[in-house]
Order: structure tokens, then C-alpha cells, then sequence
């Protein structure tokens, strides 16, 4: 090992044997944090701040570990605790400028009000950590409020897509210039919304179901909780490790939900670079010189942390990448945005839809599809999206030229995005697909309504939103037993991808081949339906997933008739038939709890699942934290949630499960907010 490399190597230790422990914070937040029988803390606080303390602190009881990880990230540090996973991570964080964006934004962009909380939530992690020093992570001690900010600043850009951007300019082999558009089965994080208004419900009810579908663990998975203050501030719904509150949910009065949405927030321009200027592109009539960064990532080997150099290069476009199409950058909307998070506690906040939509003015979330509806019977649907106003004349599909400021939009130049509010059918559903199909055909929007906004938006429905519409638009009124069968549904329409694979095998020729002839004679009988008594629901199941996960990871699509076959053997060999009932194979495990599930990838009932050694497969993605907001005709509230496991990742926790047999069995809670 070279000398320069040991030395750093040794000051790295060094540091980190002189970090001093964690010193609790100032007393000066006193919240009353109360659970309920299951665990879920609802916490009370004189200020908002107060209130934000408790939420950290409570989350903290519940999954410090996890939250250490977001502040890690937060800080660009990530990688020297989970070594090459964790340096992707971080060179993102460079690559955004998160740092200089906090340094930059933090005072001058957020108001005091909610610098404030943003300090009291990273006071309530602060005081945990500090009771419990032996939890610690040493690069994530002593949180601030600019660390919360940052991490909601690295994360969202990952919600519309950025990676897979980025994935297409940073592969020097790579022709980023081809045209790639998204397709119903790219959506990674996949959501189900559903509002229905007085005038369609069978009892006068205004009815708005929370069905966000997302891991159900790590940075990224939901944790509920309850929020309020003397200042007259209160929430309950959903959180991610890392949030200050709720970021989804209901205040009493109303309620939102969000769906990914994948709106084209981002360009690639093709950059004019010669051998004769080298370090520099060609940009209205003269050369200029790449920006240039050298950054470290400590990436952790064994018990080393091994600092990385990597170099960065910027145009006046963005972030600057030698790919086989040549130099490229790219350009994204909300670029040094930090605000999001004061949105959603705004949206929050809002007492009418008037004050709700002044908060969503603010444009700092880039991307989702909201789902709004308030005790006076008022819904709506909103493709929310920071579009980008781009000059005519060019195909943005692919790259588009870089040597002119012509075709350099401006990032506070946007167009309107689609909307659809109070509408006729009295009902709404998104399930991540094209805001022209979420309602009775008769009362959607078409992309004639917003033609500016139209060409930069998603095209495809998933299965999803077929179902959604093929169930509630027959019916007249629609009753809650019904709305929640249809969030419940497991049905592939005639249109889904799982029913063309299906289709796809029954077609080949298995005259002289036994096993597919086997397959197919099971698949003929299958109702289209992922049922817990399914016989066929797992072959089906199992093998369209390598199909989905392919395009979901941007890798070559399988043969349906290998990953059938390589299904099949799966079942013969851990369940000695072709035929187990979906219940028997999907299973809902943690700790000593083992259940059977019913689902697929892309069901309303959606699930995704990891094989476990013993052949059953394990949900690890979808349905998880779930709400079911509902106003009587009098305004008043009744709401139903449920989590897929408990409320606790503390394996010795009473709640750590708890809530596991009522979720398998379709069942809820009941909360009442004070």
C-alpha cells in the first residue's frame, strides 16, 4: 500500500477516535408525545418547533437507524458507512450541488417559521441520540436543521426519474441521445389514489384513500405518525425517516395523497467540443471552459474507509458527461430548489382548498400527482410538475443541440400542468399513469386541454388505472364497501402486460413439449386474478416479475416462455406442484409472523416480493401504509389507516408486527384526531 494512502488512511482514524460524543440539546422543547395501543405516537407541542422535536425524537424511539442513514446522505457521507451502494449516493449529492444549495438557500429561501421546525425536528434526533450515545453513527452525530433540508433537497429528484437520466450520460459507452420514452411498467414506485365526492357516494360521504406504494423498509418507507400544536397546527398520516412531519395525510378539515408521476423534467444537450480545445465547449459563437470539480467519496472497505477522487465537469447547461454520442450535459428542473418541504407542510397547514392551492403556488415539489378532497365535498386531481417552458422547434425526446442559449430554458419559466377539480363524474382515481384516464371517460380531460404541458407527460395507463376505471365507472353511486373492494381489486385487466405475457405463452407451440404444454393447460384457467386461493396466481405471478423488474432496471426483457418455465420449476421444486393457492407461496414475514398474502407488481392490490431460501416469496414493496379519510354530510371525520407490519423496526418491540394480521386480512384502524 503507497505511503500517501496510509497516512490518509490513519488520519481518517484519528479523527474519528477524537469525535466526541453527542451533546443533548438545550432545554427548551417540552412535547408530550402519547401512542396508541398499537404504538403510533401523536405528538403535542406549544410551537410548531416544539411539535417538529417530538417527531423526531418519537421516530427516533422507533428507527434511529434508519434516519442516521438519511442524515448520512444528507451530508455526503453515506458511502464511508456502506462503502460503493453508499458512494453512489454520495456522488450524486456533488453532483446536485446539495451543499452549496443549503449554504446558499437555507436563510434567504425558507422563512424563519420553518427553519425553526426544521431545528427542532434535528433537535428532537440530537436529544435521542444523546440519551442513547452507543446508537450513534460518527459522521451523523449532532444533526441540524440544514441536514433535514438537505436530505429532502437529494431525495426528490429521484421520484421523477433523475436516475434513470443520469444512468443514460454517466456510462462512457453510452448513447444517452436515443430517443427513450417511459412505459407503464418503468414506474418504480407505483401508488393508488381515490376521491370520491358527495354526489357520487351511495350515502352523501366525501371519501379520500392514501395508498402510496413504496418499500416497506429503509429511507424511504413510511412511518405514521400524528402532529399538533397550541398554534393550531395538526396532521396525521405519513412520514419518511428524515421528515419532520407528515408529509401526507389529513388535518381534520381536509386531506391530500400522492402518486409518482413521471413528467420529462430533464434534458440532454448535445455539446460541440473539438480536439483543439480540449476542457472547453462551443456556446453562442465562443469556447468556454468546463467548470471543474475534484470531489472525495469515502468509500468503506473492510475496516477502512478509502477516500475516492473523482472529477466533475459543468456546462452552462448542467452537470457534463464524454459518453460514445460524444460531450453531453444535463439540465434539470428545480435544480437548487430547497422549499419543497416547507410546501408540504403549507399544504398541510391549509384549512380550505383556496389555502391549500396558495400553498401548491409555491411549485418547490417537482413532481407527483396529488389527490385532494376536504369535509365540504370539494376533490380534485392535480398533475403537479415543474414543466419546463422549452423553446419550439427541436425534438426533446433525445438530445437537442448545446451551442446556443436559445434553446436554454429558464428554470422559472413553466408551463400549466393538468388539473381536473370538482369534476362532473364526482370521482377520481390515479395509479401513475396519464392524467387523461382518471375518471368516467365522459369527464377526463385529453391532452388538448393542455397542449403545451402535453408532449412532456406520460402516455401509458397501467394496469391499475384500467382496473380503477373498469370497476367505478359502471356504477351509479358508489358505496364504501365498494371503493375499498376496488382499492382491494387483484384483477389483470385484458389490456395489462401480465395478461399479453400470459396470452404470449398460451400462443406457442407445446405439441411436443410436455412442461410448457403442463403451464399452459393451468394457465387457460386462470381468472386473471392474484387470490390468496389462486392456483395459478403464483406461476403467473412469478413469472412476470423478471419481466417488470427488467424494464423497472433498464435490462434486456426475458424470453415469457423462460421465465414461465424457470417459474415452474420454482414451484415443483419447493411445493412439488405447479398449482400451490398464491396464500401458500406469498407471505407477509417478519419476525415469527408468517401470513399469507395475495398481489402482484402491478394490481391494485399491489405487491412486489424477494424469494426466500425456503421457495416462499416474501413482500418487501406496495401496499403498506394505507388511510381512508371519511367526511359525513356534517363534516365529521372518520378515518381508517393500517401499516403492513407495526410501527417499531426494534425487533424486541410489542409493535414491531402488530399490525401484520390485520393488514393480511384487509382489516383497519381507527384514529381519532383530537
Amino acid at each position: 500500500m503507497a505511503k500517501p494512502m496510509l497516512a490518509l488512511i490513519f488520519a481518517a482514524l484519528a479523527l474519528a477516535a477524537c469525535t466526541q460524543p453527542a451533546a443533548a440539546p438545550r432545554a427548551q422543547y417540552d412535547p408530550t408525545i402519547t401512542r396508541d395501543e398499537y404504538g403510533v405516537p401523536t405528538v403535542h407541542g406549544a410551537t410548531d418547533a416544539e411539535a417538529a422535536y417530538g417527531i423526531g425524537y418519537a421516530h427516533a424511539q422507533d428507527n434511529f437507524g434508519t434516519i442516521q442513514l438519511v442524515v448520512l446522505a444528507s451530508r455526503g457521507k453515506l458511502g464511508a458507512h456502506l462503502g460503493r451502494e453508499g458512494a453512489k449516493s454520495d456522488f450524486l449529492w456533488h453532483l446536485l450541488g446539495v451543499r452549496e444549495s443549503i449554504a446558499a438557500g437555507y436563510e434567504r429561501d425558507l422563512t424563519s417559521e420553518f427553519r425553526e421546525i426544521l431545528e427542532g425536528y434535528a433537535a428532537g434526533l440530537a436529544a435521542y441520540g444523546a440519551e442513547h450515545p452507543d446508537e450513534v453513527l460518527p459522521e451523523a452525530r449532532n444533526p441540524t436543521g440544514r441536514d433535514v433540508a438537505a436530505g429532502s433537497a437529494l431525495t426528490l429528484p429521484l421520484f421523477w426519474g433523475f436516475e434513470r437520466v443520469l444512468g443514460r450520460v454517466v456510462d462512457k459507452a453510452g448513447r444517452p441521445c436515443a430517443v427513450q420514452e417511459a412505459s407503464a411498467e418503468s414506474i418504480d414506485w407505483g401508488s393508488n389514489a381515490f376521491a370520491v365526492a358527495p354526489a357520487r357516494s351511495s350515502d352523501g360521504h366525501t371519501r379520500l384513500i392514501v395508498n402510496s406504494h413504496q418499500p416497506w423498509a429503509g429511507p424511504v418507507a413510511w412511518y405514521e405518525a400524528g402532529v399538533e400544536s397550541d398554534t393550531g397546527w395538526r396532521m396525521h398520516g405519513g412520514l419518511f425517516p428524515g421528515s419532520p412531519f407528515p408529509v401526507l395525510g389529513t388535518n381534520g378539515v381536509l386531506g391530500f395523497a400522492a402518486t409518482v408521476n413521471l413528467p420529462d423534467l430533464a434534458d440532454i444537450y448535445r455539446l460541440t467540443t473539438d480536439d483543439a480545445h480540449r476542457g472547453q465547449y462551443f456556446y453562442d459563437g465562443a469556447w468556454r471552459r468546463f467548470e471543474t470539480r475534484t470531489i472525495w467519496l469515502g468509500v468503506k472497505m473492510g475496516w477502512f474507509t478509502i477516500p475516492v477522487p473523482r472529477t466533475l465537469r459543468y456546462s452552462v447547461h448542467g452537470p457534463a458527461f464524454e459518453t460514445a454520442d460524444g460531450w453531453v450535459a444535463v439540465r434539470y428542473a428545480g435544480a437548487g430548489e430547497i422549499r419543497a418541504m416547507e410546501q408540504f407542510y403549507r399544504m398541510g397547514r391549509a384549512q380550505n382548498y383556496n389555502e391549500w392551492r396558495e400553498a401548491m403556488a409555491m411549485r418547490a415539489i417537482p413532481s407527483f400527482n396529488f389527490m385532494y378532497a376536504d369535509r365540504t365535498g370539494h376533490i380534485a386531481y392535480l398533475y403537479n410538475a415543474i414543466l419546463p417552458r422549452r423553446a419550439e422547434g427541436y425534438d426533446w425526446s433525445g438530445c437537442v443541440p448545446g451551442d446556443a442559449s436559445a434553446n436554454v430554458w429558464a428554470m422559472d419559466d413553466r408551463f400549466d400542468a393538468p388539473e381536473i377539480v370538482a369534476p362532473r363524474s364526482g370521482w377520481l382515481a390515479s395509479s401513475n399513469g396519464a392524467p387523461w384516464y382518471v375518471t368516467d371517460e365522459s369527464a377526463n380531460i385529453g391532452p388538448a386541454a393542455f397542449p403545451d404541458a402535453a408532449p412532456f407527460i406520460e402516455t401509458y395507463v397501467t394496469n391499475r388505472g384500467y382496473r380503477a376505471v373498469e370497476i367505478l365507472s359502471p356504477l351509479r353511486t358508489i358505496s364504501d364497501a365498494q371503493l375499498l373492494a376496488t382499492k382491494f381489486d387483484v384483477t389483470s385487466s385484458e389490456r395489462s402486460r401480465t395478461v399479453e405475457m400470459v396470452n404470449h405463452i398460451l400462443a406457442a407451440d407445446s405439441e411436443d413439449d410436455a412442461e410448457l404444454a403442463e403451464i399452459q393447460a393451468l394457465l387457460r384457467g386462470w381468472d386473471r386474478r392474484a387470490a390468496n386461493d389462486s392456483p395459478a396466481a403464483a406461476l403467473v405471478g412469478m413469472a412476470f416479475i423478471p419481466l417488470y423488474n427488467a424494464v423497472r432496471v433498464d435490462r434486456p426483457v426475458p424470453d415469457p416462455l423462460t421465465t414461465a418455465r424457470q417459474a415452474a420449476a420454482h414451484l415443483r421444486t419447493h411445493f412439488g406442484r405447479l398449482d400451490p393457492p398464491l396464500g401458500e407461496v406469498l407471505r407477509l414475514r417478519r419476525g415469527d409472523v408468517d401470513l399469507p398474502l395475495e398481489g402482484a407488481p402491478d394490481v391494485l392490490r399491489a405487491l412486489r416480493w424477494q424469494d426466500d431460501p425456503d421457495g416462499r416469496l416474501r413482500a418487501d414493496f406496495g401496499d403498506g401504509l394505507m388511510m381512508v379519510m371519511d367526511w359525513a354530510p356534517d363534516g365529521a371525520l372518520s378515518t381508517r389507516v393500517i401499516h403492513q407490519w407495526g410501527q417499531s423496526e426494534n425487533a424486541d418491540s410489542a409493535h414491531h408486527a402488530d399490525q401484520a394480521p390485520l393488514f393480511a386480512r384487509r382489516e383497519w384502524r381507527r384514529i381519532e384526531m383530537r
